[in-house]
């Protein structure tokens, strides 16, 4: 098949979205297929073919309209097999709803109803409501994907959109690379290169936003763990606020600000236990990749990734930002044996969600569209 995977920016150093539209890249490519990226910006990947998508910088509503409208331009242009977005554009076969929908991230995002008005009527907010109404209500596409039930519930309390058109198919993990095995690879490496002793706890924490992942939920829970745990914070998240914040707090010692990193296998290895206590995400595909490796996951109900733990065999699952509660489950955690027991649990589980799983029920869905 011909296909074509749209995605403003196509890099494995950027969210999760963009990493997750690079590892489909790949696997389709690896599977015999033609696949044709639509991006703004792109890192070369051997053998997969970079269509530039203009995008216009003045503001945000400019971006994702002009994003939205060029990329229609470039897709009109040629012949495909399958157009799969991961972008709000104005139409693509399937789009799969990367980051959740607009009118559920402004009720997470600003609980106060006035302010939460004040934002829907802003640029920004109408822009993404007419290209969501396009593509939901409008005919903007042939079927939607979700990667959990929680979005779809959500696309369909919102938009009316009939059940059968939404498909739920969980993110896929790359278990090669992503495995309890990490562990013996690299723990030790990685704590020696930050000055970590092989006895002491570690927390992780990984995200790009750390105002939307909650970074000071899991602050606030390190100030109630009498300095039981070193916290490993990774991603380029605006650090300055939160670093000052920890000194004085008299949380300096505990808490490492990586910055970004490649290859995170090896730092799910160095750490223990992985939290995150999102406001809001469709799948954190970080979570998958810290059970993979055998970490227990502590995260939110508001998190999609929410649906593939169960309580106390593989996570846990926090019913809001509540710094106290978060504190009292990872104390749940604080025996080895009972976390070594849930880390099994968590690599076995993501074994369910191997890449290969996941491809074949995206070709099954690409399958569908083409026959339509």
């Amino acid at each position: 098949m011909k296909i074509a995977l749209v995605c403003k920016n196509y890099a494995v150093e950027r969210g999760g979205m963009e990493r997750y539209t690079v590892l489909l890249g790949r696997e389709l490519l690896r599977a015999g297929h033609e696949v044709h990226i639509f991006a703004n910006t792109w890192q070369p990947e051997t053998g997969i073919i970079t269509h530039h998508v203009p995008i216009i910088r003045f503001s945000s509503p400019f971006k994702n309209y002009s994003f939205a409208y060029f990329a229609d331009r470039e897709l009109s242009n040629m012949q495909l097999d399958v157009i799969h977005g991961m972008e709000r554009i104005l139409y693509q076969d399937i789009y799969r709803v990367s980051v959740g929908i607009s009118p559920v991230q402004l009720i997470q995002r600003y609980p106060n109803r006035l302010i939460r008005w004040a934002k829907s009527i802003g640029s920004r907010r109408i822009v993404l409501k007419y290209l969501e109404h396009k593509i939901f209500v409008g005919n903007g596409c042939k079927l939607v994907m979700t990667n959990s039930k929680m979005v779809k519930q959500q696309v369909i309390d919102h938009y009316n959109v009939d059940p059968d058109k939404i498909i739920v198919i969980y993110n896929g993990v790359n278990t090669l690379q992503f495995n309890i095995q990490a562990k013996e690879k690299y723990r030790e490496s990685v704590r020696k290169k930050y000055g970590i002793d092989n006895n002491q706890s570690v927390i992780i924490f990984v995200a790009h936003d750390f105002k939307l992942k909650r970074l000071q939920t899991i602050l606030n829970a390190m100030t109630l763990l009498e300095k039981k745990y070193i916290l490993m914070v990774v991603g380029n998240g605006k650090k300055k606020n939160y670093l000052k914040w920890a000194i004085e707090n008299g949380l300096s010692e505990q808490v490492l600000f990586l910055g970004p990193k490649k290859n995170m296998e090896k730092y799910y290895a160095a750490a223990d236990i992985f939290v995150l206590p999102t406001l809001y995400d469709a799948f954190a595909n970080v979570c998958l990749e810290a059970m993979a490796c055998g970490l227990p996951v502590i995260t939110t109900k508001s998190n999609g990734f929410a649906e593939v733990i169960r309580e106390g065999e593989n996570g846990f699952i926090l019913e809001s930002q509540n710094s106290a509660k978060l504190a009292g489950k990872i104390n749940n955690l604080e025996s080895k044996a009972e976390r070594s027991r849930i880390a099994k649990n968590a690599a076995t589980r993501a074994l369910d969600f191997s890449m290969e799983k996941h491809i074949t029920q995206v070709l099954k869905l690409y399958e569908r569209v083409c026959n339509k």
